[in-house]
């Protein structure tokens, strides 16, 4: 028996060799965790001298008996009851208790490093000779395979030492990283206050970057105010002056005024004076007349011929001018002697207007009655012709009755049509253009003569149009219908022509600057206005035609409002522009006039309902809109006074209609 740290222990109960193996096997198995420079070497060739004979499973220990064993002092017994056998603890690695009290402590001579194997790497010399070689050549007893406990001593020092020398390697390595990762977190904490000091001064800098900033700006905007407010206080001055300067130029314009007045008042009077001193005492005395017209003697009464005050004739028989006379004293009058009679038969009977025979001698009558002052109808004519019921174009036509405020029906055109020109010169109505019930541009054109209520052929455009401006501008006895822009059938045309009544037939005029259709025209002074409408575009531009010069030119200034589809006519020696759509699609009520003085567009009192192709006319002093469409098709008419800006409600048309044209009469 051994005598281990003061405890007996069997010298067959615990097989050394045994339990080295067991622990052998248990550190092999745990060694691939032990990575790096220093570990332990393999215990393979350790113990290979020790497996020569082959054992019974039930005697080996396994990881842990021994170690249990050194702990408790008892000796190991393989599958020993109580749980001190081989499967009792197969976590631990058991090393005899005499490995640790034996084994030598001083370093290892073979490579001079401590805990160091021995040199050469092999088994130690017990462990050798335990299996036929070494000093001495001794072989052990045939009952002891394994070595000698003092080899098996020696050679747990060394693996001890091995181990030991180990970890202290590994330690030191370790203290080394750790002593790296010390200076890298140092290093990371020194580089990370750094960036937060840059970062703050950063944005201090930035800070007072942007102060400075704020604060030249805030200088900027009280300067800049401090400016605007000079520049309102002297904007008040120079008011302040204007107004003065123009309160006194009032002033002396009203003075002026009324001197004028009382001038013209005095000369008015004298004027009135002279009219009614008689020239001839014996023409104003006669109750009978005998006038010779063209060599042809017309008796009748006084009563008769000064009947319409404000004729020539009832002038010619006020004894206040001058005559011509014939040989036998009569009056006499250089007219034609036919035309005469037929006015003559009306005046002697006003309710019968005089029915001519042939368009001819309609023409010739409205001449004479014209020459004569002589009117047919107290009131001026209103026609509302042609346009488009909503379903279909129409022929019929109707005249507004201004005594009964109402609208009578009277004689239809022979086409259908809508979106025309028309006009109204020398006693009859002319439509031209437009489309029909095949929506086709038509060349056709028509003349009503309003004595004999019927429509006759007249001459046709030489460019379909629909959609086409129309003017007459009036040029002494040679007055022209013009027809301006349109849409032909394929495209919108900036073509013009114009009606010589000379030589019946439509004549080029130079086009428009640029193409237009559904705008408003009208006569403008010596010329004509073109103004909206549209190119593909709705259009608030205006173009004017200069008929001396044969030319067109672009105003300076457009309407205030884009306009297209919108209706106008000249009132009061200004061109009045209302209704129509913009580029929104939405249906106007605005309305605007055109000074001719400072071709200045000026906003005037908007219609009462919204309209576009609608139609208007001037009526005496008066403005007639009627019809158009605003989703639905409008029957309604509304009169505009321009001197009291203010519209009132008219008697409505027989049939809603638009595209249409309203023309006056004076006949």
């Amino acid at each position: 028996m051994q005598t281990v740290g003061g405890t007996q222990e069997a010298g067959g109960g615990a097989n050394p060799q045994a339990a080295f193996a067991s622990f052998a096997e248990a550190i092999g198995s745990r060694g691939p965790n032990l990575k790096g420079a220093g570990a332990p070497p393999p215990f393979s060739s350790l113990t290979s001298k020790f497996n020569s004979k082959e054992k019974d499973p039930s005697t080996l220990p396994l990881p842990g008996d021994a170690y249990r064993s050194s702990l408790t002092g008892r000796p190991f017994q393989a599958n020993a009851p109580g749980g001190g056998g081989a499967l009792a603890s197969p976590n631990y690695p058991s090393i005899p208790v005499s490995a640790y009290s034996s084994a030598p402590t001083s370093p290892h001579k073979g490579d001079g490093r401590a805990g160091a194997p021995p040199a050469g790497g092999g088994a130690p010399s017990s462990v050798a000779a335990a299996s036929g070689g070494g000093a001495g050549g001794a072989s052990p007893p045939s009952d002891a395979p394994y070595g000698s406990s003092e080899d098996f001593e020696n050679m747990v020092g060394d693996l001890r030492r091995s181990f030991i020398g180990w970890l202290k390697r590994t330690e030191q390595d370790l203290r080394g990283a750790k002593e790296g990762l010390l200076r890298d977190r140092a290093s990371l904490e020194e580089e990370t206050a750094k960036f937060l000091r840059q970062m703050a001064e950063d944005r201090r800098a930035e800070f007072e970057k942007i102060e400075a900033e704020r604060r030249r700006q805030e200088a900027e905007v009280a300067e800049i105010l401090q400016q605007l407010e000079a520049d309102r206080q002297e904007s008040r001055r120079r008011t302040a002056e204007e107004r003065e300067r123009l309160e006194g130029e009032k002033e002396q314009y009203r003075r002026r005024m009324l001197t004028d007045r009382e001038k013209f008042r005095q000369e008015f009077e004298a004027f009135e004076r002279e009219r009614r001193r008689v020239v001839d005492p014996q023409m104003a005395a006669e109750g009978t007349v005998d006038l010779n017209v063209g060599g042809v003697v017309f008796e009748t009464s006084r009563e008769t011929l000064v009947q319409q005050g404000g004729s020539f004739l009832a002038s010619l028989l006020s004894g206040r001018h001058l005559v011509s006379r014939d040989r036998q004293g009569r009056v006499f009058l250089d007219r034609d002697p036919e035309a005469f009679r037929l006015v003559l038969n009306f005046l002697r009977n006003p309710k019968s207007p005089p029915v001519p025979g042939s368009s001819e001698e309609s023409e010739v009558i409205v001449r004479e009655a014209e020459w004569l002052g002589v009117r047919f109808f107290p009131f001026p004519l209103v026609f509302a012709c042609g346009g488009h019921s909503g379903n279909e174009p129409l022929r019929a036509m109707e005249v507004l009755d201004v005594g009964q405020q109402c609208w009578r029906p009277c004689g239809a055109m022979k086409t259908e049509r809508s979106a025309f020109g028309s006009a109204s010169l020398r006693g009859a109505l002319h439509v031209f253009g437009g489309f029909n019930d095949d929506y086709r541009a038509l060349y056709e054109g028509e003349t009503y003569d309003a004595l004999r209520d019927e429509w006759i052929a007249a001459p046709s455009l030489q460019v379909p149009r629909r959609n086409c401006g129309s003017a007459v501008l009036e040029e002494g006895p040679d007055n022209r219908i013009f027809a301006v822009g349109g849409f032909d059938g394929h495209a919108i045309s900036a073509s013009v022509e114009a009606r010589d009544f000379r030589i019946r037939k439509w004549m080029d005029v130079p086009p428009l600057p640029s193409p237009r259709s559904a705008a408003v025209c009208a006569p403008f002074g010596a010329g004509l206005l073109v103004s909206g409408g549209t190119d593909g575009k709705r259009l608030r531009s205006a173009e004017r035609f200069d008929a001396r010069a044969n030319k067109w030119e672009t105003l300076t200034e457009g309407m205030a409002e884009i306009r297209s589809a919108a209706c106008g006519a000249v009132c009061v020696s200004h061109v009045f522009v209302a209704g129509g759509t913009d580029d929104t699609q939405d249906v106007k009520n605005t309305v605007e006039a055109l000074d001719p003085d400072s071709l200045k567009w000026t906003p005037r009192q908007p219609m009462l309902n919204e309209r576009m192709d609608a139609a208007m006319c001037c009526v005496s002093d008066s403005l007639l809109v009627g019809g158009g469409t605003r989703g639905s098709v409008l029957a309604s008419t509304e009169f505009f006074r321009p001197e009291l800006d203010q519209w009132q409600e008219g008697p409505p048309m027989l049939f809603p209609r638009y595209g249409h044209s309203l023309l006056t009469m004076n006949l």
